[in-house]
């Protein structure tokens, strides 16, 4: 089983391979390029570094949502056209599940973090049982004093992983169980989407065809929630 990993969720880039659950090539951006400049050059450098073409890939995975308005729409619009190209089955992808999966640490609850600005985080809340992530809730907007509460019910340690450690780590500071994914690893990868998706394919959760893939938000956009405005004040 072979996995093309995607993500463009947030301000880097990834495209990773994924075979029989190993991580055989991962390519990362984050060089302040926008995602229409980034991606095929990733995903073309992914496939040639382990000596693969598209034609060798049995699953592509992408991560749907949340995230960039613009990031998501990319990433999911080259997913679905590569997979009409070639029939290739899709999975889309939790963006914060596919961070949570590249924390495989137990005894601890993971929380990644997105900043969706406006004092928000996209969030979502796992545990890693030692062979898989389990999720504890779905995925939400959430304002950094309400992320507080609902963490305030958990005794075990909180491990922050996502371009969003920095947001998090400003408000909620170092020590009382507070702790922060390494920064070199903490911004979202191709290789996480591909490794959430094969968990989900062991978990017999069936992939979908390209058509039927689109982005998951989780709030209106600025310029949807300005329309929404002008027209209540209409």
């Amino acid at each position: 089983m072979t996995v093309l990993g995607i993500d463009t969720s947030a301000v880097s880039c990834g495209a990773a391979v994924l075979k029989d659950g190993k991580i055989i090539s991962d390519v990362y951006l984050n060089v302040g390029l926008t995602h229409s400049q980034t991606l095929m050059t990733a995903v073309d450098s992914a496939l040639k570094n382990c000596g693969l073409t598209l034609a060798d890939i049995d699953i592509l995975a992408v991560a749907a949502g949340p995230g960039s308005f613009t990031g998501i729409r990319i990433g999911v619009s080259a997913v679905k056209g590569m997979a009409f190209e070639r029939n290739i089955p899709v999975y889309g992808v939790s963006a914060l599940e596919a961070l949570a999966c590249g924390v495989r640490r137990k005894n601890c609850v993971i929380c990644p973090v997105m900043d969706a600005r406006c004092s928000q985080v996209y969030t979502a809340l796992f545990l890693f049982d030692g062979e898989k992530t389990v999720r504890l809730c779905e995925d939400e907007p959430l304002k950094l004093d309400e992320l507080k509460e609902k963490l305030a019910k958990f005794s075990q340690p909180i491990v922050f992983v996502g371009d969003g450690i920095g947001v998090a780590k400003k408000y909620f500071g170092d020590g009382g169980g507070m702790e922060y994914f390494s920064a070199l690893f903490a911004f979202q990868h191709g290789s996480s989407v591909a490794s959430a998706a094969y968990m989900m394919y062991n978990s017999g959760v069936k992939p979908i065809d390209g058509d039927s893939l689109f982005p998951r938000y989780l709030r209106l956009s600025q310029a949807e929630r300005e329309r929404k405005t002008r027209e209540n004040e209409k």
